[in-house]
């Protein structure tokens, strides 16, 4: 045992106060087992009960900081008739709170449970008076515009485990939320829970409240590091073995034997022990219990280990679990005394026990923080049972000293907004909130990370890379997210992902087949979304699994994935959703939990509905067709019978008819029954089903809005059509000889001019996507003859003319010795200096599509660009570099000032504009099938190709090669859409 001992916490003093002298009458018929209130609680209850302002309340773990928020929510619900907000960090916790929901329910308060597993309509959420909400879900609802309203009559939010502001994973969003919260002028009541934490004066502080501290706890508990010896070298099972040979006697020694409990009678003694073992991974916990069981788990199903453990008085519990429930009930009631668990179990949960051990130093794949060592500790002492608890954290015994200080020192919760105020900002602009950048930085100052750090973040530039990544507009100092950003936020989908994954599906190759076009939707949403890609799962376990999953995919496809596990884990997910579901049934191999392969699933519809929305909010063809049906079908997969190819439609149709907090009980039934009907899609569905919830006037209103095109001609490159949703998208493809191109209108009126690609001749082949706001999308296509001469004025006079309106620019960069002096500096430096130049600018947009003639093809696309920009800049000797703006309106140009330019149109048309240098001169850089190759230089560079603009750069960058395919025939190219809209 170490001798880093240390009693962390002992039961305080201070008398306890009979319930009925501290709480109303009318409060205390909602409250159950409440007799007396402890010292905390006698002191605290009267504050939340008589203050007007926010407060902050911080204890030890198992203090009875619940009944704390019980009050402080009755008191806006009854006293005030204002509705409360319980926000809890995850859903384990909402779970506990949901009970008491339930409760108050049957007594007459209306009450919703919010998680991820959970939808409701804005109606229904407005009609309730408690909502029991993580914070995510709750951040999702504050940005629906359906709800601003009764957000603003929230009378009072309590935050349970406030302290997890400072958290890797959820603290920016909880941050954001209070700070949004503490500007608004609706008189919401903040009642903050906190654990211990050694910074809650400047919490407090920061949220304006009156703070009570608090040490008392029912019991006392000490903590106490076990040290063990890893091995300097070896395989992670011998780092394993290295814990098993130290956690397994340690449990033996304190629980006195055996882990017990082989009958219930064992177990309900009062002098039998418990203790909850916390594991840093599933594997773990299933290994921990079978080693302190003493049965077999290698190479035996997950589901006969946990029985096997159950049976000689060790509980298993982690999410999707067999048995969890059961184990965790019989562990509260004592028929089992040991319970081995992951770290969800220890966020609020009710599973007191004397004793409590962790394990690993590791939570998945991210390292255990002091906050989360705290709250597991929490668990130990059994208020009734125990006279006091013990933790044990077992570490390495090289880092036992580092361990003791850190314990020693307590946890400091410091603002994480800084990562993601990308993210926050464009929510508030999303809300409302922010309508300039001095709201910008007026709500910034309500911030953690503002009161922490004043000068940390550069918030000028954080709108200024919202705007020019397409998220957000500035119109005469008028902030306002655009239709894309607006899109992004309300998905909950951090901007990083969003560009990069918008970049990606420009990048695409066309598809020759509906498999291909499904597989590489899945690949790119998998690989470009972090929270896909970054999945913390044990590659070694799964890897041969998910190898065989993907047996049939592309190589092509597989290599855009390479390097990401957590992309390709996702991908065998969909795999089985999709098109293998029977593969969801069969026992996989010793150590692949299949529920992981199913959250996986679970994740991606919103990824693909943020893709699918583009079809209305963007110029897109095929990717977002392809991603709403997939996005249906992966939310819809385990009805019967399976949705198949195409099914997106008619299940988009079916979700509509019903609340969306109906859509779990109701859809299995309303899908079979359409599937019985011989129903494939929407388009024959002309009378209202029985058992759905709207009504006969918004079954018309769906009817009505969906989508259906008819082509009736196209003469003159003008493309006639026919359609019943004028306010949708249309979007026209044209294959001619010369190449591909884009036209798009919106709303959908009138005839649309189908744009070709300069020096096309013969036939032109037109496909045309209609896609509506509500998200339906329709497909057509036609053939004809081009016209013999074209009407379309040139690149070079459609560029001049669009410059002729363009906002000017004055932006000088120069070197007292010239622009290669300046390229030779130091690179960080360098770098900072050129990207304002580079990065994509919405204005420059319509310039880059004309330079580069409207090709869809990548590569086309740039060399047609790079020839027109140098035809129209003039050659010119400077001695600085202008704005990219400037330079285009005074048609002249150095080659420097051309490269830069190069690379910003391109970064304006979504290519991936990059700088690199050689010699001391920059090179313009394009993405070019996923790949980056010099764009346009002048000759081909003798030098080292030194990377600015990414930062670093694959070898071999080369020249864009001269083009090897052969000549487009005129001819549809999405043929295979038919499956997806039969």
């Amino acid at each position: 045992m170490s001798s880093h001992d240390a009693v962390d916490v002992v039961p305080g003093p201070g008398e306890w106060t009979p319930a009925s002298s501290l709480i109303p009458g009318p409060l205390r018929e909602y409250l159950e087992g409440f007799d007396r209130l402890n010292p905390l609680q006698s002191r605290a209850v009267p504050l939340v009960l008589s203050t007007d302002g926010h407060v902050m309340i911080v204890s030890p773990t198992s203090s009875g900081k619940s009944l704390i928020g019980e009050i402080a929510a009755l008191r806006s619900i009854v006293d005030e008739g204002r509705p409360a907000v319980w926000l809890l960090p995850a859903r384990a916790l909402a779970a506990e709170v949901a009970e008491i929901a339930r409760r108050w329910s049957a007594l007459g308060i209306t009450t919703i449970e919010l998680t991820g597993e959970t939808n409701m309509s804005s109606e229904a959420v407005s009609r309730a008076q408690l909502w029991v909400a993580t914070t995510e879900k709750f951040e999702a609802l504050y940005r629906r515009a359906s709800l601003r309203e009764a957000i603003g009559r929230i009378g009072c939010l309590v935050v349970d485990e406030v302290h997890l502001v400072g958290d890797p994973g959820r603290g920016a969003t909880l941050e954001s939320l209070i700070a949004r919260l503490r500007a608004a002028d609706g008189g919401t009541r903040i009642v903050a829970l906190s654990a211990t934490v050694t910074n809650a004066g400047e919490l407090a502080e920061w949220l304006g409240a009156d703070l009570l501290t608090s040490a008392w706890r029912p019991t006392a508990l000490t903590t106490r590091l076990v040290p063990y010896d890893p091995p300097a070298k070896g395989r992670r099972e011998d780092h394993e073995v290295a814990k098993d040979d130290v956690v397994v006697p340690l449990l033996r020694r304190i629980m006195g034997g055996g882990p017990g409990a082989a009958s219930p009678a064992a177990g309900d003694e009062p002098s039998a022990s418990s203790a909850v073992v916390f594991c840093g991974s599933k594997a773990a916990v299933l290994r921990t219990a079978a080693l302190v069981a003493g049965v077999p788990f290698r190479g035996i199903d997950p589901s006969v280990v946990v029985e096997a453990c159950f049976r000689r008085g060790v509980g298993v519990h982690f999410r999707d679990a067999p048995g969890a429930r059961r184990a965790l009930d019989d562990f509260r009631s004592r028929r089992l005394r040991v319970l081995v668990a992951t770290s969800g179990l220890s966020t609020g949960v009710n599973t007191p026990a004397k004793f409590v051990v962790i394990r690993d130093l590791e939570l998945g794949m991210t390292p255990l923080e002091v906050s989360q060592a705290q709250q597991m500790f929490g668990r130990a002492g059994r208020a009734g049972y125990e006279d006091e608890g013990f933790g044990f954290l077992l570490v390495p015994r090289g880092d036992e000293a580092a361990w003791a200080a850190k314990l020693s020192d307590g946890y400091t919760a410091r603002s994480r907004l800084a990562t993601g105020v990308g993210d926050a900002v464009l929510a508030e602009m999303l809300i409302g909130s922010v309508i300039d950048r001095a709201s910008v930085r007026a709500w910034f100052e309500q911030t953690l990370a503002f009161a922490q750090n004043r000068s940390g973040v550069d918030l000028d530039a954080v709108v200024d890379a919202l705007i020019a990544r397409g998220f957000a507009s500035e119109v005469d100092g008028r902030l306002a997210p655009t239709e894309i950003g607006v899109l992004t936020s309300r998905l909950m989908i951090d901007v990083a992902s969003a560009g990069d994954l918008r970049r990606a599906l420009a990048e695409l190759p066309l598809p020759a087949t509906a498999g291909e076009a499904e597989e590489l939707i899945v690949q790119t949403v998998a690989t470009t979304a972090r929270a896909l890609r970054e999945r913390p799962v044990a590659e070694r376990v799964y890897a041969e699994h998910v190898g065989r999953l993907l047996a049939g995919w592309p190589p092509a496809v597989l290599a855009r994935a390479e390097g990401w596990f957590g992309a390709r884990l996702c991908m065998a997910a969909a795999q089985i959703a999709l098109r293998d579901p029977a593969r969801a049934r069969e026992s996989p191999p010793p150590g692949v939990s299949l529920a992981e392969f199913r959250r996986a699933a679970e994740d991606m519809p919103r990824y693909l509905a943020w893709v699918a929305a583009l079809g209305y909010a963007d110029a897109a063809t095929w990717a977002p067709a392809v991603a709403g049906d997939l996005a249906r079908r992966l939310t819809w997969w385990q009805l019967s019978p399976h949705p198949e190819r195409g099914s997106g439609r008619l299940l988009w149709l079916l979700e509509r008819m019903l609340e969306p907090q109906h859509h779990r009980e109701r859809m299995p039934d309303l899908w079979r029954r359409a599937r019985a009907a011989g129903f494939a899609s929407p388009d024959g569905i002309g009378a209202r089903p029985r058992g759905v919830d709207v009504s006969a006037e918004g079954f018309a209103e769906i009817v009505s809005s969906r989508a259906e095109i008819r082509i009736e001609s196209l003469v003159d490159l003008q493309l006639a059509y026919r359609t019943a949703a004028p306010h949708a998208r249309v979007t026209a493809w044209s294959a001619t000889s010369a190449g591909h191109a884009l036209s798009t209108a919106r709303p959908a009126r009138g005839p649309i001019d189908v744009a070709v690609v300069p020096r096309s001749e013969g036939r032109v082949a037109a496909e045309v996507f209609l896609y509506t706001r509500d998200g339906d999308v329709a497909y057509g296509s036609v053939t004809a003859d081009l016209p013999e001469v074209s009407a379309a004025p040139s690149p070079l006079e459609e560029a001049t003319t669009l410059l002729a309106g363009l906002p000017d620019r004055r932006s000088v960069l120069s070197h007292p010795r010239g622009v290669r002096r300046l390229f030779e500096g130091e690179r960080a430096a360098v770098r900072e200096r050129i990207l304002p130049l580079i990065e994509p600018d919405p204005s420059l947009t319509p310039v880059a599509t004309a330079l580069s003639e409207r090709h869809v093809d990548p590569a086309a696309a740039v060399r047609a660009m790079t020839a027109n920009v140098r035809a129209l800049l003039r050659d010119a000797s400077r001695r600085d570099l202008r704005a990219p703006r400037a330079v285009l309106r005074s048609r002249e140009a150095s080659e420097a000032e051309l490269q830069l330019t190069l690379a910003a149109l391109l970064s304006s048309r979504g290519m991936g504009g990059g700088v690199a240098t050689s010699e001391g001169l920059p090179l313009a850089l394009a993405r070019v099938d996923g790949r980056w190759v010099l764009a346009g230089p002048r000759h081909t560079p003798r030098g080292r190709i030194e990377p600015l603009a990414p930062a670093t750069l694959p070898s071999g960058v080369g020249v864009l090669s001269a083009p090897v395919r052969a000549p487009v025939v005129a001819e549809p190219s999405f043929a295979w859409m038919a499956q997806f809209l039969p």
